[in-house]
Formats: structure tokens, C-alpha cells, sequence
């Protein structure tokens, strides 16, 4: 009986030399990284759209685009990059 007492504590002493990843924090960095993607392809394309464009109006409609998502995207980054232990149980 002492020996299994001695077994149990030892075992509970040990620490995991490795853990593993949470499923729910790996999906919230897949997440933000796929937003911040798509809002850097909306600004490339909306820069492009406003190069070829001789309007005045329609140019700075882009610019505005192009600030939206420059704002955004600073945005998604402020996110924390995993969720809190305490959200993921």
C-alpha cells in the first residue's frame, strides 16, 4: 500500500515534456491569418483599380477603401493571437 502511495506521487510529481496544442487556439490563428490575407488581397486589387482610373471620385472612393482596410487589418492584429486558457475548456 505505502509503495502504490509512493508510485502515485511520483507520478504526479512529473512534469509533460511537451504539450500539445490546443485545437481551438490553432483555429483562432488560422482564422486571423486568413482574415488578414483577404483584406491584403482587397488592397492590392483596390490600389490596382485606382491606378487605372482617370475619375477623380472614383479614385479617392478607392482611397477610402484602401484606408478601411488598412484599418482593419491593424484590427485583426490587435487580436490576441490564441485564445485564453479559460475560453478554450
Amino acid at each position: 500500500m505505502l509503495a502504490d502511495r509512493r508510485a502515485l506521487l511520483a507520478s504526479r510529481l512529473m512534469a509533460p515534456t511537451y504539450r500539445m496544442p490546443h485545437p481551438l487556439g490553432l483555429w483562432a490563428q488560422a482564422t486571423v491569418a486568413e482574415i488578414t490575407d483577404a483584406l491584403h488581397a482587397a488592397r492590392c486589387a483596390a490600389e490596382l483599380a485606382g491606378m487605372e482610373t482617370e475619375g477623380f471620385v472614383t479614385r479617392e472612393l478607392l482611397l477610402t477603401v484602401v484606408q478601411q482596410i488598412d484599418r482593419a487589418t491593424s484590427a485583426v492584429r490587435r487580436l490576441p493571437a490564441t485564445a485564453s486558457r479559460r475560453d478554450m475548456l
